[in-house]
């Protein structure tokens, strides 16, 4: 194996750096554990050392790779395997909904994957748009990222991730990996961090849409006051009816459930003018 991902020419565009300890790959999985009946889908296999644990499992798995060399590298190992199934795609570009009604799937997706950290925010954003039909996600992250989605308001690291981690699920880092465990190796430290959908604020969230729009817009200027970020997103009357101290704090100062209650009040003020 690691003959092979040294003579691999990983491609920096993907940001590819593979794990090859065996140790480290159980530990991810049994974590993980899935069970008889659902449905695992692993974000970039790249040359299978978490695949081969997660098909120990009695689970239907579907793995998603951009790589097309290492999509025929998995149908040579796994393809023999009945509950294996292999999509050569984006899993940002992924539609959940065709994905189920294409395999004929009732349950909700497990997610699941070593991903290229370039591109982990808009992964995770991937997932929260489709929440509906995510029932938890296991991932490795950045040590730093992990930092932010568990990071409290006011803090240095409370961000966008943060918020919407927090509001969409309940995160946990369960525990941190060496960069010495990856070829090539990254510049930085990893973190497995694992999201529970099924315990989540999404209930009280009037639009879960406009609350991942709005806080995107917020965070882009996190250290402005909420009056001053509110000028693009709210009309000056709806503004008003803001509680005065509100309005003086700056974003990265707003607790989740705070976030939550100023979505579902500018939401219901655009819906009763609509």
């Amino acid at each position: 194996m690691i003959d092979k991902l040294k003579a691999f020419q990983a491609r920096k565009s993907l940001g590819q750096n593979f794990l090859f300890d065996q140790n480290i790959a159980r530990k991810i999985v049994a974590a993980f554990e899935p069970d008889a009946g659902e449905w695992v889908l692993e974000i970039g296999p790249g040359f299978g050392i978490l695949t081969q644990y997660l098909l120990s499992y009695p689970c239907n798995y579907i793995g998603i790779e951009i790589d097309e060399r290492l999509v025929e590298e998995l149908k040579q190992k796994f393809s023999g395997q009945p509950n294996f199934h292999l999509i050569h795609g984006d899993f940002r570009s992924l539609d959940l909904a065709r994905l189920q009604a294409e395999k004929e799937i009732s349950a909700k997706f497990r997610i699941v994957g070593n991903i290229p950290y370039h591109i982990t925010s808009s992964i995770i954003f991937a997932a929260f748009r489709q929440y509906a039909l995510v029932q938890d996600m296991l991932l490795m992250v950045q040590r730093e990222v992990a930092e932010r989605i568990t990071a409290r308001p006011g803090s240095k690291n409370y961000s966008i991730l943060s918020v919407l981690s927090q509001a969409m699920s309940t995160p946990r880092v369960l525990f941190h990996v060496s960069k010495k465990v990856f070829i090539p190796q990254p510049d930085v430290a990893s973190s497995v961090v694992h999201w529970d959908f099924s315990h989540s604020r999404i209930d009280s969230i009037r639009s879960p849409e406009f609350f991942i729009a709005m806080v995107k817009k917020l965070f882009s200027q996190r250290r402005k006051t909420l009056r001053n970020s509110l000028k693009q997103l709210a009309d000056p009357e709806d503004i008003a009816r803001l509680d005065p101290v509100s309005l003086r704090k700056r974003i990265e100062a707003f607790s989740v459930e705070e976030m939550i209650e100023l979505a579902n009040f500018l939401f219901e003020q655009q819906k009763a003018k609509a």
